[in-house]
């Protein structure tokens, strides 16, 4: 460790798309702290997730590794304990590490059957064993976190810390929360309701609370690693009383979609806009009113501006502590929502961009750039970009010098330059894996500087479909060119460009040793 070694606080959100900030070009939503965040750094305006799931995105975060390097390849798998991650790596070169708020490292629930069988110590993160009194706490340290308040769930349906806390320090409003749970709203729209304590009690209320109460006790003598983690906007769209109203629904940037689109796209499209199939990221058709898709839009609005707020309070925090000038701040999300565009809701085998393409915000005084970049980066890029500025290595395992042209440990690439302005970007290409186990699929897709290629393989059909969208000519991705003769070219060398991004993402860890 160095005496230079820079914090890092990384505010994270959990389904926030990118074009939900003003700094994004959205005309209507409220986000004066973030906006002004975004002009004190980098503003990434083409970062993408490897999964559209929390569970894959959050441990691509963490261990650097694709979906398929570290095993979550989709949501209710846990995230194998024994592989190296950044938090650990960072605790090892003297940093604090704290997580407040959402991890989802393992899962959230399991079935009856398996909650008999399975080690409560691989399995913290289960609400069932927080509700009976199996855990109330998170044995340190934790995927390398020496502290952890954790809050799990989302809306009325939560537990862990922020739990505890409320049936502590609050009983009458923990009574409330679980005999009222939320009201419906008038309008009858699906996943919708009023939170039913005040802001103040709000889980987005109690992580900021819990983020200034850590900087406030900080030991200053080492640098930390902060990662404070807001469960919002994810659904179901539950808002305290007092900000439900914040947006009309007919003041909202309408979702994108066109008549007769499901004809050109992969045939399960319609059935999953039509009917309850189970999937990974929801459990209800997505066919609802237009007028009800105005609505979940504008009840996200208000849960972001909520968030705009308290992180308003974190940052301000900073610069009254003095640690605002040596504070790498990130912000970001794990994935976004397709809330109505393509009239499709939530999450699921649908690489659009409302559901791909997070904010990705880096702000370092002095250090990086103010700009708006085009440059490609993923989640596949944060861990390595926070060892790059920190000066930790990337963890190996053991220490071996044989072979030094194996391919590197970790397949993202340091974002640094970009940051700097030293480089334009890094990386002409990113790679998306969505493994849907409810439906047979397995999803890759490449992102370009210009297009979108996405390949489905499974048992649905002995049919081969897939999407190719040209974004510099049809950013909505409103017609897709897979079939078209025209684009047969394009379409070839993508798929060859697919290949080999599959190829360098692969895991290169555990590292070879010896010759044999």
């Amino acid at each position: 460790m160095t005496k230079n070694q820079p914090n890092f606080l990384v505010i994270c959100t959990d389904q926030m798309r990118a074009d939900h900030l003003g700094c994004d070009g959205n005309p209507v939503i409220q986000t004066p702290n973030l906006d002004t965040l975004a002009g004190s750094g980098t503003h990434f305006q083409r970062a993408y997730v490897n999964c559209p799931l929390c569970m894959p995105s959050r441990a691509t975060m963490f261990t650097g590794l694709s979906p398929r390097g570290h095993g979550v390849r989709t949501n209710g798998i846990p995230l194998d304990k024994d592989l190296p991650t950044l938090t650990a790596a960072l605790k090892d070169a003297g940093y604090h590490t704290a997580s407040i708020g959402k991890l989802h490292f393992s899962n959230y629930w399991l079935n009856d059957d398996a909650k008999e069988q399975v080690n409560l110590e691989d399995f913290l993160e289960v609400r069932a064993f927080w509700e009976n009194g199996q855990l109330s706490d998170i044995p340190t340290p934790y995927y390398g976190f020496e502290h952890v308040d954790i809050t799990l769930g989302h809306g009325a349906f939560t537990e862990g810390h922020y739990a505890n806390w409320l049936r502590q320090e609050h009983p009458d409003a923990w009574q409330t929360l679980q005999r009222e749970g939320v009201k419906p709203v008038a309008s009858g729209a699906e996943q919708s309701g009023t939170f039913p304590l005040d802001e103040s009690l709000h889980h987005t209320t109690y992580v900021a609370n819990q983020t200034l109460d850590y900087l406030d006790k900080l030991d200053k003598s080492k640098p930390f690693f902060l990662f404070s983690s807001y469960p919002d906007p994810h659904h179901p769209y539950e808002l305290p009383e007092n900000w439900e109203h914040s947006y009309s629904p007919d003041e909202v940037v309408p979702p994108v979609f066109r008549e007769g689109e499901f004809d050109d796209l992969a045939p399960f499209f319609k059935q999953i806009h039509q009917e309850d199939l189970q999937l990974s990221g929801r459990s209800k058709a997505t066919n609802i009113s237009y007028e009800h898709r105005l609505e979940l839009i504008a009840r996200t609005y208000g849960m972001v501006s909520l968030l705009d707020k308290h992180i308003g309070r974190v940052l301000n925090k900073l610069d009254e502590l003095g640690l605002r000038e040596n504070t790498v701040i990130v912000f970001m999300s794990d994935h976004g929502d397709m809330l109505g565009d393509h009239q499709l809701l939530n999450k699921g085998p649908f690489h659009f961009e409302g559901l791909l393409r997070i904010p990705m915000i880096w702000s370092w005084r002095g250090q990086f750039l103010r700009q708006q970049t085009t440059a490609l980066m993923s989640l596949l890029d944060f861990a390595p970009t926070i060892l790059d500025i920190a000066g930790v290595p990337i963890p190996e395992g053991a220490a071996s010098n044989e072979a030094p042209l194996q391919a590197p440990a970790w397949a993202g690439r340091s974002q640094l330059r970009v940051l700097k302005g030293e480089a334009k970007t890094v990386q002409e290409a990113i790679l998306v894996e969505n493994d849907e186990d409810y439906l047979g699929l397995r999803l890759r897709t490449l992102i370009t500087s210009r297009y979108k290629l996405t390949t489905y393989t499974g048992h649905r059909g002995p049919e081969h479909y897939g999407e190719l969208f040209d974004l510099e000519h049809d950013p909505h991705e409103l017609h897709n060119l897979w079939h078209q003769p025209d684009h047969v070219d394009v379409k070839l060398e993508l798929m060859q460009t697919l290949l080999y991004k599959i190829i360098e993402t692969d895991s290169a860890v555990p590292r070879r040793l010896s010759h044999a």
